[in-house]
């Protein structure tokens, strides 16, 4: 039920109360800024020592290079057949039958069709979506910038179902989304060369989760995270040659979550969600559920009325 609540006032809530991101604090990005620079300078003393001795940097940084370049165009490979094959795996995954765990001798809400899906800034890309029975998915690519900086970052994208509890009394709520994920997730960590004999070098990590998390309605500051699942990570340390990784992440699950107190007749948002946490050190990640056959789907959610 997800009548009698106008769809201006949630996009409301959602951008007054879930979507902001807290900023950096300018002296932190400022400490960063001054640590890289520092050992960028640390670092071109330590050449200087080295060369002075005789030994050839270019030579070697150029043989990092080119060893890099090598195994990026691995790396491009792999996911090129990872597209190719996101269409036999989506079959696969769709031939499968997630085991709902259904009370009888409790009331069982079958949702489906979410009323939202969005991602948030600078956590991804929606390419394309469509929302239908039993038919809720989108396309999402996540591929923040890299740069010298230690960064840590959120993708996410959201599928938003407004629900009403149909009682005139409290209850409590078990909500449980079934989740489908074709997605990569490749991680490559910057080359370092003869720098990475001094300094700490590059490195990147993501862990991507199906996360479900129900807010009140009546109270922005009432929510919870009703269940958390791991569903694939992937990292690299970048070294004198650079580094990557990466991992398919193919799921077709029921989710259950814990209980979220209701009151009669109240609305909650229950949001379903696709999130990758990531650290960066000088390279890249690219979290690609948009290419060929790739793409997130919540079908359905289920809703246990006690």
């Amino acid at each position: 039920m997800t009548n009698a609540y106008p769809a201006d006032e949630v996009e409301t809530f959602i951008e007054k109360n879930i979507a902001p991101l807290l900023p950096l604090p300018r002296s932190e990005a400022e400490a960063r800024r001054a640590r890289a620079e520092a050992d960028r300078h640390d670092a071109a003393l330590a050449r200087k020592a080295l060369s002075a001795g005789g030994l050839d940097l270019e030579r070697l940084d150029a043989l990092a290079q080119e060893r890099a370049f090598a195994r990026r165009a691995r790396a491009d490979e792999q996911r090129r057949r990872a597209v190719e094959e996101s269409t036999a795996i989506e079959r696969r995954l769709a031939g499968l039958t997630p085991v709902l765990p259904i009370d009888p001798e409790s009331r069982n809400v079958i949702i489906d069709r979410v009323t939202f899906i969005r991602t948030f800034a600078e956590a991804g890309v929606v390419t394309d979506s469509h929302i239908g029975s039993l038919d809720n998915w989108a396309r999402y690519r996540l591929q923040p910038p890299g740069g010298g900086l230690n960064k840590t970052g959120t993708g996410r994208l959201s599928f938003f179902v407004l629900w009403q509890n149909p009682r005139n009394d409290a209850i409590v709520a078990n909500v449980g989304p079934r989740v489908v994920v074709n997605a990569y997730l490749s991680v490559d960590a910057d080359w370092n060369g003869v720098a990475a004999w001094f300094l700490g070098g590059s490195e990147v990590r993501a862990t991507v989760r199906a996360r479900t998390t129900v807010w009140a309605m009546w109270d922005a500051s009432v929510q919870a995270i009703v269940s958390d699942m791991i569903l694939g990570s992937a990292g690299a340390t970048g070294g004198f040659f650079g580094g990557d990784d990466s991992t398919l992440i193919a799921v077709n699950q029921f989710i259950p979550g814990s209980g979220f107190f209701v009151p009669a007749q109240a609305f909650v948002l229950i949001e379903v969600t696709l999130l990758t946490e990531y650290h960066q050190t000088s390279g890249s990640l690219d979290l690609d559920a948009a290419s060929g056959a790739l793409r997130v789907s919540v079908p359905h959610l289920i809703v246990t009325v006690t």
